[in-house]
Formats: structure tokens, sequence, C-alpha cells
């Protein structure tokens, strides 16, 4: 019997077990995710901890920047968090300052969820990656719009509100023998009402305001940096970032490449996009 305590984050075909303080903080879990816990077994299982706290901490813009390895496990910006993590046997636990837990810093909460998930990722043998991203089902196929902040993420999804718009923040990617898939997450963006779904990747676009709707073609090098820059750091909860992080992001991102086709979307802040973006990936299947 699952403990009342224990609230099962699902993210693609992993959960995330986060055995907590109390049922009422389990609770606000689904509340806050959008989503019941799930029934499926945890792929790994964490004892979270909220530890209160009278200052005032610094909080990093990324936590795995701000990680460091220690004796007994690792340490993010002076113990903001703290933790351990046996890959062995998919266990550990979470000292969580409360400061992060309510608000709009529950945000950076979920940045240590993002090791959580390429931890159980790893366990289970499970061929994805977590991109920065707004995520689109049109026509029964899925559309990944990438970029850094401010490129438009966050317009694609609110003039996407007659279609499924899966998350614009976080999307997971599936690497199939058929080709990829574009999965949805549970993690918060600006964008709440989004719904959760998959579907064959159709297209990846590079989005660029411009003075009108526009694809263009992009050399593979590009288009895999471009992606790469906006892949998840794909660190667990035992791990920190080095060089080959980065190469790991940019594999990531030539990957798609291969995959689907990408194409830089100069767009309007209106969904005149849409129509292109049929005419090209959905009625054209040449893509």
């Amino acid at each position: 019997m699952v403990s009342e305590r224990e609230y099962r984050l699902r993210v693609g075909r992993v959960v995330i077990g986060l055995v907590c303080p109390d049922a009422n903080f389990a609770d606000s879990l689904g509340i806050y995710f959008a989503r019941p816990s799930d029934p499926a077994a945890a792929t790994i299982r964490l004892d979270l901890d909220l530890v209160p706290h009278s200052d005032i901490p610094a909080i990093p813009n990324s936590l795995i920047l701000a990680k460091t390895l220690t004796a007994d496990g690792f340490d993010i910006a002076g113990g903001l968090i703290r933790g351990r993590f046996d890959r062995r046997s998919g266990t550990g636990e979470l000292h969580v300052k409360t400061i992060l837990t309510s608000g709009r810093l529950t945000r950076v909460f979920e940045q240590i969820l993002y090791q959580a998930w390429h931890s159980a990722r790893e366990r289970a043998g499970y061929d994805a990656c977590l991109i920065h991203s707004a995520g689109v089902i049109h026509a029964d196929r899925g559309f990944l719009f990438v970029g850094a902040s401010e490129a438009g993420k966050t317009t694609v999804a609110r003039l996407s509100r007659d279609r499924i718009v899966l998350n614009d923040e976080m999307n997971l990617v599936e690497f199939e023998p058929g080709g990829p898939r574009l999965v949805g997450t549970p993690f918060n963006g600006h964008f709440r009402d989004k719904g959760a779904g998959a579907a064959p990747l159709a297209a990846v676009l590079l989005l660029e305001h411009g003075p009108e709707h526009r694809l263009d073609v992009v050399g593979p090098g590009a288009a895999a940096s471009a992606i790469g820059g906006q892949v998840a750091p794909p660190v667990g909860l035992d791990g920190i970032g080095g060089g080959g992080t980065t190469q790991a992001m940019l594999e990531a991102g030539s990957r798609l490449v291969e995959a689907a086709p990408v194409r830089r979307l100069r767009f309007l802040p209106d969904a005149g996009f849409w129509p292109l973006l049929t005419e090209t990936f959905i009625n054209d299947t040449r893509g």
C-alpha cells in the first residue's frame, strides 16, 4: 500500500516518488503539478525533508552550477538543497529549505526534479531528453518550439490555445525506432492551461521574432547547437556538471536534427504561423 505521504510524479515513462513530511504536502504537490499521484511503482524514491530557516538564502539561477559533491552526497548553494542518491537502490533523500516550496520559487525547486528525472531515466534505460521549449500537438503531430528566454515560447503557447498545448517551458522527446515522439511534462511554465499528451514529432522550430511568418532552412551544425543549448543538462542527483555535460547536450541536439525536420520560424505575435506549419509539415509529408 502506498503511503499517503508519497506523491508520485510521472514524467514520460518514469515515476519520481517523493515521500513528503506529511500527507498535506503530498496533496499540495498534486495541486501544483495539476496531476494526481501516479499509481505506478516509483522508478526512484526520495525522502523529502523541508528545512525551516531564518535566513534569506541566495537563490542561484542554475542549481547545477551551484552544486558540489560532498563525502555523503551533494550540496547546492551552501545548504539551499542537500541530499544523497544511491543509484543501485534508486533511493535517496532531499533536504530542501522551505523558501523553495512556496510561491514562484517553487520553479527553482523543479530544477532538482530535472536531476531526479535524469537519475530515473538512467535507472530505467529510458532513451529521452528534456528540452526547454514550447510543445504543441496539432493534427495529431507534435511541434517543438525551441528558443532562449524571450524568444517567444509562451507567446506561441498562448496563440495555440485551440490546440493541445503540452507545455511552454519544458517538454520531453523520446527517441523511438520509428522516430522521435514529443511528450508533455507536468513542470510549470508561465502557461498553466496545459494538457497532457504525446505525438510523433513533426518538426522542431527555432523561434525568432520577425516582420512576417516565414520558415528558413538551418544548417545542421547551427541547428544542433541551437537545440543542444536548450537541452536540460543530463546530470543526475549523484553527479555534477562538467565538460562532458555540454557535449552530451550537443549530442542530443544532433540526434534531433538527424531524426526530425528543423526550421527557423520567424513569426509575428499572431496565430498566422499555423497555416504555414500545416502546409509544410502536415499537408506536405516530405517536411
